[in-house]
């Protein structure tokens, strides 16, 4: 935990993880309806052009708290860090929007969900690390939850296949930002998020550049105010308590994308695709609760 979350613990009377998972409910809310106004802005604007204004927009937002502060509270020793934790960031944005674009919101949500599943399997193949019947049973059955939601008999299609690389992207960036905590202030880190996540995005953007007009501008701004503050959450979330508390958190997004998608967008989530989405976060949510309990053990153990 970060000098500054253990302080706000403190002054609150709370414990750190409990700090820790009402910021976390506050982030999952606002990233969750960051990416349904994304995919409003996506009807008229090209995709690449919305993830840049989002981190533009975004960064405007962090222009009070650099002029009252001033330039030195941006000083780092770690900007490598930063910038693999924004690369990270940014590509998973811009694979999670293309992904919302072309799919049902519940849907594309419970594919970028799907890491606790492929790290497993990964961790087997390339690492050699053997997998217990638990864990295996857990992987198998949530992969059929992935069956259900993507539904290969109709044929597979490539948003799918882009939102479960948008899980792996944001597996990095989580990894790269729990790490900065531990020496970096929040607003530090979301400013230099924001700052080479907008470099990055840029680029494409510039291929295929659309000027906003009219209501697209309203939208942006909203989509920059509600997706920093989002991230500014995330980042005191992860700084408060310990991962394996807070990342399971991170599954509310299925049920509050699910509401979202019926609510603005008319899109009702197939029985399948309901099932499918209930057996991976299932499976999920064991494989994340068991690690948590055999790293406990074991540090328990090595204290004895």
């Amino acid at each position: 935990m970060s000098v500054e979350s253990e302080n706000a613990a403190h002054r609150t009377g709370i414990s750190s993880n409990v700090l820790g998972v009402l910021w976390m409910l506050v982030a999952v809310s606002l990233l969750t309806g960051m990416f349904g106004i994304a995919k409003v802005l996506m009807q008229t604007m090209p995709i690449a052009e919305v993830g840049m204004f989002r981190f533009l927009t975004s960064l405007l937002f962090m222009l009070p708290w650099l002029m009252t502060n001033g330039l030195g509270v941006l000083k780092t020793e770690r900007p490598f860090a930063h910038f693999w934790r924004s690369f990270f960031g940014a590509t998973s944005l811009l694979a999670g929007i293309y992904a919302v674009h072309h799919m049902l919101l519940a849907d594309a949500t419970v594919l970028t969900f799907t890491i606790p599943l492929w790290s497993i399997i990964m961790a087997a193949l390339f690492l050699g690390e053997r997998v217990r019947f638990r864990r295996a049973l857990a992987t198998v059955i949530g992969f059929g939850g992935i069956l259900l939601v993507v539904k290969p008999q109709t044929g597979i299609e490539p948003a799918a296949l882009v939102a479960l690389l948008a899980a792996i992207l944001a597996t990095c960036a989580l990894t790269t930002m729990k790490n900065l905590t531990r020496t970096e202030p929040s607003n530090r880190i979301v400013f230099y998020f924001l700052f080479y996540g907008l470099i990055i995005l840029a680029i494409p953007a510039s291929l295929d550049f659309k000027m906003p007009e009219g209501e697209e501008w309203l939208w942006l701004f909203a989509l920059g105010f509600v997706g920093s503050t989002g991230q500014y959450c995330l980042t005191r979330a992860y700084a408060a308590g310990e991962m394996t508390i807070i990342a399971p958190m991170d599954y509310l997004r299925i049920i509050i994308a699910v509401g979202m998608g019926i609510i603005f967008f008319d899109e009702f989530p197939d029985a399948w695709a309901m099932t499918g989405g209930v057996i991976v976060l299932a499976s999920c949510g064991y494989i994340v609760r068991r690690e948590a309990m055999l790293r406990k053990a074991a540090v328990e153990t090595k204290a004895d």
